[in-house]
């Protein structure tokens, strides 16, 4: 048995079968698309196979594991901690036993990223939920998550018998779903004959543009097919003279033999990304909706990358623009009234009063990050994760409600014509180098950020709040809300005054 502790890291722990079987012994693998984002040596992904997985992706920051793990399935990164969204937008499951030394930063990135609807089962040290007095901002997200969505179960000393290496550490496993919201299906949309040679697009990108694109996807599986037909043949030769150490074909990055399937949709799922960064979705649509966008490139298989359907997929999205933000409305003011209760008129969280308005000054928590492995910021920073992509959502919405532009198109200093937006309020606060606990004005609001991560927010026009909870109000069918009297004497003092 090799020394794994000198080898590699105080970390490493393969997981035994009988703890898989615990983990897994709620869920139903067959069939689903999982991620297992410290793969190790491949335990978890050999039963997820097993057991009927569709597919498993991984990541592993150790280089030979993962060329290891590159023949049994696909490496989506190494290290788990920088794997964006995107990258699995279309999973069903996230199985892992990650590192306890960073076991915090790990359960609360995989509840960040993974889609919803997503399932997440987790490996933990037990004394993660042994109380404490002292505060822990990680740990008590994950208590408030766990508490939410999902169960923690305790496991014992499940590795004080393993074949691979030991420990007495007592271990629990977490088990989470993360809520499914209203998804946009594209399938079915969608033609599955070839183009005509005379179809035509139309005027948001230039015709030439996409037929290139298709162009060149369609040649370059052609051409896949010549090289891998050359490549047959060589192999053939040489194997009759004796030669073993040479072989001609298709690799990947991570030295996995590429087949046809393999190559034709990974080169359809660039070339769908290369259509959408060209014609600038993320203009039309929220990040839920993207999460569904990427969702459909990383699935569709059979979906003919014709013309055709390009411009299809475009034309629904634009046409259906309004009910993204509309959509992404409700989703914000739900959003902002599940952290506090002081956050809306309600007087409690996920209260559906039909006079429920979301307050002018409303508190987000986890958004700001003073203290980095002891890295003290001078400015505000702004952690990435989902509340600055709710929160740039909100202003899409905000500037659909009102009619303001969210991107427009202005001269610079030389004359030349150029694309403007709102900034995030990741890159305002970069921008602005704002000071803790001191409001700024950013598009629709004062904020102002706190070294214990808060950040608070509050509506500058007064109609625009208005405008805001109305229209939440008209989409869930409420009464639509009226001035309180507090809000009334106030502009009437202000009235007094000036």
């Amino acid at each position: 048995m090799e020394n794994y502790q000198n080898i590699f890291n105080r970390d490493f722990y393969p997981t035994p079968t009988h703890v898989i079987e615990d983990m897994l012994k709620m869920s139903d693998v067959c069939g689903k698309i999982v991620l297992e984002p410290s793969a190790g040596t491949g335990n978890i992904v050999d039963y997820l196979q097993k057991h009927g997985a569709k597919a498993v992706l991984t990541c592993e920051i150790n280089d030979k594991f993962r060329n290891i793990l590159a023949g049994k399935s696909e490496v989506v990164g190494s290290d788990f901690l920088q794997l964006g969204p995107e990258r699995i937008s279309h999973i069903d499951m996230i199985v892992m036993n990650p590192p306890f030394s960073t076991i915090k930063k790990h359960l609360l990135h995989a509840w960040e990223i993974a889609p919803d609807g997503c399932e997440i089962v987790s490996l933990t040290n037990s004394s993660l939920f042994e109380r404490t007095y002292y505060k822990d901002r990680e740990r008590e997200q994950i208590l408030e998550i766990v508490e939410q969505h999902g169960s923690q179960e305790e496991l014992g000393a499940a590795f004080a018998e393993s074949d691979e290496r030991q420990t007495n550490v007592s271990v629990s496993v977490v088990r989470l779903y993360k809520p499914k919201t209203e998804e946009f299906e594209f399938d079915d949309y969608f033609s599955m004959e070839a183009d005509d040679q005379e179809y035509q697009g139309y005027g948001i990108m230039p015709y030439n543009f996409v037929r290139d694109i298709v162009n060149r996807y369609v040649e370059a599986v052609k051409q896949f097919d010549s090289v891998m037909a050359a490549s047959d043949n060589i192999n053939s030769l040489i194997k009759g003279i004796g030669v073993g150490s040479i072989r001609f074909g298709a690799s990947g990055e991570n030295t996995e033999n590429i087949t046809r399937d393999m190559f034709k949709k990974r080169i359809q799922k660039e070339a769908w990304r290369w259509v959408f960064n060209k014609f600038e979705i993320d203009k039309y649509v929220t990040s839920g909706v993207l999460g569904n966008i990427n969702k459909f490139v990383e699935l569709q298989q059979n979906i003919p990358f014709t013309m055709r359907n390009i411009y299809k997929m475009v034309d629904l999205i634009i046409l259906n623009s309004g009910n993204f933000m509309n959509a992404a409305i409700c989703e914000a003011f739900d959003y902002i009234c599940e952290f506090s209760d002081e956050n809306s008129t309600a007087g409690e969280k996920w209260k559906t009063n039909s006079n429920y308005m979301v307050n002018r000054k409303f508190i987000i928590p986890h958004m700001c990050e003073y203290d980095s492995y002891g890295y003290k910021y001078e400015y505000v920073n702004i952690s990435w994760g989902r509340s600055v992509d709710k929160m740039n959502d909100v202003i899409k919405a905000l500037c659909f409600i009102t009619g303001k532009p969210f991107e427009w198109k202005e001269a610079n200093p030389y004359g030349k014509e150029v694309e403007r937006h709102l900034p995030s309020v990741s890159q305002f606060a970069r921008d602005q180098k704002m000071n803790w606990g001191e409001w700024y004005e950013w598009t629709f609001f004062r904020i102002k950020g706190f070294k214990k991560g808060t950040m608070h927010f509050e509506f500058i026009d007064e109609d625009v709040w208005y405008k805001f909870n109305q229209a939440v109000a008209k989409q869930r069918g409420w009464s639509l809300p009226q001035k309180s009297n507090k809000t009334k004497n106030e502009n009437r003092r202000k009235k007094a005054t000036t």
